[in-house]
């Protein structure tokens, strides 16, 4: 007897038809990398890693097994089928992202009926929508118009409209302009109808700042936000650039708000008609108003995406519940970057105050409103009635445009209070549903219910995140335990005003570090990173007096202070070096040459012993390093070359993570080059002297030739400072020239301590210099 295959893990599946993958979300405000699709209804869909990984791999040729393989190796941890299944069942399938076909040998249908798909449905957003212009007209407006976004085009502009303001300032007369309307009502339907096509101007602008950055902008439309008619652009897909091409895109229709400025300011110049000036005067009051961040105006989505957060409104239950006392951190909080959770933080408790109070006078002042909506619109009829009788279609057009304008508020206001009433229910509906399942012990299974995330002002496809899920066959694991830990506590800052002011408030006023200090960290960090193994950096540079020996000292000195030990200085001169003599601590007077005669006891992992070392390496007290000298016997005869070199470096490998190496003065010989080969990073140092710059440039010049050019693309240089006094000249041409060959160039400034070429103190270096030296060593083991 045979059994079918199991249907489920038969199917296959395949990306839905017409889904187009936008690539991650740049400079977001998650911790967590999340990515962006777009659906062929236009609805853009936000997606975690896992999530993105396994529609990504979906392919009617591949089996689930083969799937789940897949994306394992992907994400770096374990999915097994199940889990797969699971994932595809209640995240993917219902956002309508896939695509189910049969399976080989599979009787199942290949689809089934189709249900309708999900839709963002946001807080306080457009309503009543309709299209203006359609996609295809503003492409091509927005592409005519894309140059007036080059920088110097926006120069030009912004500087012409701060001349044209204080001619208009100076020379025009408001309360005359406003008597020459109001005595006019035709001029007051000119300036209704120039604030209309500066308002579709102000969204044009939205569009072609979007078509500048490399996305495709929808359509231009009219709707009703709140109560008011409102313009609105789709710019969804402007979620694609960075977070400077987003902001850009969200001043686009102030900065097309400019342009008509000017023309308005230059009409009133040139004619001296008032209406000009009032309608001039009311665009600046409408730009100012767009940049209130309170409400979904210009000025909130700068701010949403100065933060990273795309829709700063379906943070607000969580970020109130995480500040309640006792409560832990919401994890929709928790997800977010320190900078954008202040940010949102900040956000929250400013503008919730402000919405119940306007929601508390709107209810307040409800009948008011109603009743005097009513008169005014019978008053207004009544009017364009006598007008149409007089035979006046000025006065008559203005008093329909009147109802019109007094009618869409009321409208907008009773769609608000729908949709109020709805949370209000959908929220009794949900406590009933928690005490019906308290009283009877029976749980409601959740349902999915994705968060609407706004992209811009008006937008059209609204982004739905997907909330990612374990998945069921997971077995908890320590490496979960551990994940689950609360986030460390910030870092103390120590100095600037940040320190003396967390100091000052003895730590309830803790500000960040500043940008010097979290440069001092960072370095620190790079300085103490994991390594996969020993590590060999050959300090070279064939002159004389090129600050070799120091900076041996003082790479191993800072690493060895960073790294808490493990680190050699070891003089590799053929016969005679100095680094033994400024090493500050020498007890013994054993060298290189004293090692080598018993190097096949090191060499042994049973004989050897690191502790037996220190008869030949001179150990550096608080600096954490050992120096092991070269010879310095003046009668003696002894040399280092290539094979001593060789057993030594293999030897030593096996007791210190980091071996600095300061070489000699001799390129060709075979101890030299046989650093130079076993080297996993170069240091070219050099003083800012002629000659001595010169050897340097000769030594890359003579390293290429013999075919080490991974190792000097991969070298750090140091140029250190002579005297107080450098060649500014020099400077720059070796800086220039360095730059062009090796990975970084960095500046050891002047020290007063390091000129006598006595024993080296590190605790006497001046601060600056430690610093120089830090920052020199976290750039070397960037490169390791």
């Amino acid at each position: 007897m045979t059994t079918a295959p199991d249907a489920a893990f038969d199917q296959r599946w395949s990306p839905a038809p017409g889904l187009v993958f936008l690539g991650p979300v740049e400079g977001s405000g998650l911790k967590d990398r999340s990515y962006l699709l777009r659906r062929s209804d236009g609805q853009i869909v936000q997606l975690s890693e896992l999530l993105h990984l396994v529609l990504a791999s979906l392919s009617p040729a591949k089996s689930p097994d083969e799937v789940a393989r897949e994306v394992s190796e992907a994400y770096g941890r374990e999915l097994g089928v199940s889990g797969l299944l699971h994932l595809i069942d209640t995240r993917l399938a219902p956002m309508g992202l896939v695509h189910s076909t049969a399976g080989r040998g599979s009787d199942q249908p290949a689809a089934s009926k189709p249900q309708p798909l999900p839709k963002a449905n946001p807080l306080l957003a457009l309503r009543l929508r309709g299209t203006l212009l359609p996609e295809k007209a503003v492409n091509a407006l927005a592409t005519v118009l894309a140059p007036l976004y080059w920088p110097p085009v926006v120069a030009a502009v912004l500087l012409a409209l701060a001349a044209v303001d204080v001619l208009v300032i100076t020379r025009g007369d408001l309360m005359a302009s406003l008597q020459q309307v109001l005595l006019t009502p035709a001029l007051l339907l000119g300036i209704v109808a120039l604030l209309t096509a500066g308002a579709v101007i102000h969204e044009l602008g939205h569009a072609t700042a979007c078509r500048y950055g490399g996305a495709r902008p929808g359509v231009i439309g009219a709707g009703v936000y709140l109560v008011f008619p409102a313009f609105f652009t789709d710019v969804t897909d402007s979620y694609r650039l960075g977070r400077a091409g987003r902001i850009r895109t969200d001043l686009g229709g102030l900065y097309f708000n400019c342009l008509c400025l000017i023309g308005l300011g230059g009409a009133y110049l040139l004619t001296g008609q008032g209406f000009f000036l009032l309608a001039a005067a009311l665009m600046h009051l409408e730009m100012l108003q767009q940049l209130v961040p309170t409400l979904r105006f210009d000025g909130y989505f700068v701010l949403a995406d100065i933060a990273g957060v795309p829709d700063l409104f379906t943070r607000i239950r969580p970020v109130l519940l995480s500040l309640l006392p006792g409560r832990p951190m919401d994890p929709r909080v928790m997800e977010l970057r320190p900078f954008a959770r202040r940010i949102v933080t900040a956000w929250v408790v400013t503008v919730v105050p402000l919405l119940f109070l306007a929601l508390g006078w709107m209810l307040l002042s409800l009948p008011a409103i109603l009743a005097q909506t009513a008169g005014a619109i019978r008053q207004h009829a009544g009017t364009a009635v006598g007008a149409i009788g007089a035979g006046d279609p000025a006065a008559a057009s203005l008093s329909i445009l009147s109802i019109l304008m007094l009618s869409l508020p009321v409208i907008g206001l009773a769609i608000l209070l729908y949709r109020l009433l709805l949370v209000l229910l959908t929220l009794l509906r949900q406590l009933a549903r928690g005490t019906w399942s308290m009283l009877t012990g029976h749980k409601t299974a959740p349902r999915l219910a994705p968060a609407g995330k706004p992209l811009q002002k008006g937008r059209l496809a609204m982004a739905i995140e997907v909330p990612s899920a374990a998945t069921r066959d997971a077995v908890p694991t320590l490496q979960d335990f551990l994940a689950e830990r609360p986030t460390p506590p910030a870092i103390l800052a120590e100095a600037g005003w940040q320190g003396a002011v967390r100091r000052l408030s003895g730590n309830a006023v803790n500000p960040a570090p500043g940008r010097r200090e979290r440069a001092h960290l960072d370095a620190r960090e790079d300085v103490q990173r994991r390594l996969d193994g020993p590590r060999t950096v050959v300090v070279v540079n064939p002159k004389g007096g090129a600050h070799k020996t120091t900076a041996t000292l003082l790479l191993a000195a800072t690493m060895g202070i960073e790294r808490g030990g493990y680190t050699l200085a070891w003089d590799n001169n053929e016969t005679r070096g100095t680094l033994g003599w400024r090493a500050p601590l020498a007890v013994h007077p054993r060298t290189a040459v004293d090692l080598l005669q018993e190097v096949d006891r090191f060499e042994s992992p049973v004989l050897g012993r690191i502790g037996d070392l220190d008869r030949y390496v001179r150990y550096q007290g608080s600096t954490q390093f050992d120096v092991l000298a070269s010879d310095e016997d003046a009668a003696g005869a002894a040399t280092i070359g290539s094979r001593e070199f060789d057993r030594l470096h293999t030897a030593l490998r096996r007791f210190y993570r980091i071996i600095v190496v300061d070489t000699g003065n001799n390129m060709r010989s075979s101890n030299w080059q046989g650093a130079v080969a076993a080297a996993d990073e170069l240091v070219i140092i050099s003083t800012l002297r002629e000659d001595t710059v010169a050897s340097a440039v000769w030594l890359i010049d003579g390293l290429r030739e013999r075919g080490f050019q991974a190792k000097v693309s991969n070298a750090v240089t140091l140029l250190a400072a002579p005297s107080r006094q450098t060649d500014v000249q020099l400077h720059a041409r070796a800086r220039r020239h360095f730059a062009s060959l090796t990975r970084e160039v960095l500046d050891v400034p002047y020290d007063r301590s390091l000129v006598s070429g006595a024993r080296l103190n590190y605790q006497a270096l001046q601060p600056a210099t430690r610093e120089a030296w830090l920052r020199a060593s976290a750039a070397v083991m960037r490169g390791l």
